[in-house]
């Protein structure tokens, strides 16, 4: 009986070492640019499939101190061509301080605008990492495997890595 008193007892807000940890825990508006390269895993015979380096943008939401989704756009440069992906962005936040692990999810689509027939669609699942610089901010690194398909070439897989600028509002 103890035990079950005990563990419904516990507060529903918890407090964070520092109010920098405490203000990132809190719902609200997001904004996530990161930098971006990759190099091209297995066949890398063409110019959209040896590398790619770009800039991408997401703005979205933090529902809980856990979970953020958000729409994102950006630019990819490949060898023999550029690519402009439009997608949708999940994360998962483990519970922690300053350093906080996350996993993330990206699918959408990438927009060829010189070849509609080198329009592709992608996955990019990743692992990463954040830590929380200050009130507002914090600063992202994660590594993923993207992974696309369509276009004539099919399917082209890529390792990414990813460093990145988190902002929120102000409350």
């Amino acid at each position: 009986m103890t035990t079950i008193v005990g563990a419904y007892s516990q507060p529903d807000n918890r407090i964070a070492k520092t109010p920098k940890v405490t203000y990132d825990w809190r719902p609200g508006f997001v904004s996530i640019t990161e930098l971006t390269a990759a190099p091209g895993l297995g066949l890398t015979n063409d110019g959209l499939s040896r590398y790619y380096y770009g800039l991408t943008t997401v703005a979205g939401y933090q529902f809980t101190r856990n979970i953020k989704t958000g729409a994102g756009a950006g630019i990819h440069i490949h060898e023999e061509g550029t690519l402009f992906p439009l997608f949708l962005d999940v994360r998962y936040s483990f519970s922690s301080q300053a350093l906080v692990p996350f996993l993330s999810g990206d699918g959408g689509i990438m927009l060829d605008f010189s070849s509609l027939d080198n329009t592709r669609v992608f996955i990019n699942p990743s692992a990463g990492i954040r830590y929380v610089m200050a009130n507002r901010r914090a600063l992202t690194f994660s590594t993923g495997l993207m992974v696309t398909t369509g276009g004539p070439n099919a399917r082209k897989s890529f390792i990414n890595f990813r460093l990145g600028l988190e902002l929120k509002t102000r409350k």
